[in-house]
């Protein structure tokens, strides 16, 4: 019924750029305690407002056969086909440097974060498409009404399912590897990653 369309390459490519950019930049630096790049990986951590791990696209096709009434004559059938955009990820707003801890004799960072969910559900209007109507000749068109109340159950739809897709289990484990790449990255050698 679904149609899923991984849009992750450019989420996922804009993550490992930035963790490269962490490791060209700390391994740049002379003599810095590990005290402080600890910190400078918390204080980045801290200053994002999502962790965007997963987006996916979904293809919907949404139809209606109105023939079920004994006292009509005639079919009245349609077919939309739609795209949601679904993104998934990490609410970092009330993230803070309380939810790191750095055990320096183990050299273990341990990190807090919230569950992953959904942080974006759309429909982009370009991406509805009428795909095929028929009318017969006793039949009155479909109302923008009747059309906006299929679109509407369709995208209702998409959403009960999305927890049946591994969406949000896709998302934590994208979060969980860009936290181990992060700190990682700068020498820490045991990284845990704790979803709250």
């Amino acid at each position: 019924m679904y149609n899923i369309i991984k849009v992750k390459k450019m989420k996922i490519i804009k993550i490992f750029l930035f963790a490269a950019m962490l490791v060209v930049t700390s391994c740049s630096k002379d003599k810095v305690l590990p005290e402080e790049l600890i910190k400078e990986r918390v204080a980045t951590m801290t200053e994002m407002a999502e962790l965007g791990t997963v987006e996916y696209t979904i293809s919907k096709i949404i139809k209606a056969n109105d023939n079920k009434a004994f006292y009509t004559i005639g079919d009245r059938k349609i077919l939309f086909s739609c795209k949601a955009v679904v993104k998934a990820g990490i609410d970092l707003k009330d993230f803070t440097a309380s939810n790191v801890k750095y055990n320096k004799t183990t050299n273990t960072v341990s990190v807090m974060l919230p569950s992953p969910r959904v942080l974006s559900f759309s429909v982009p209007p370009k991406d509805i498409k009428l795909e095929y109507v028929k009318v017969d000749f006793f039949r009155s068109n479909f109302s923008a009404e009747e059309r906006n109340k299929l679109l509407r159950q369709g995208e209702a739809d998409i959403k009960a399912d999305i927890p049946n897709m591994g969406i949000v289990e896709e998302a934590r484990k994208n979060a969980e590897n860009f936290v181990k790449t992060l700190f990682g990255s700068i020498g820490v050698e045991n990284v845990n990653v704790i979803f709250m």
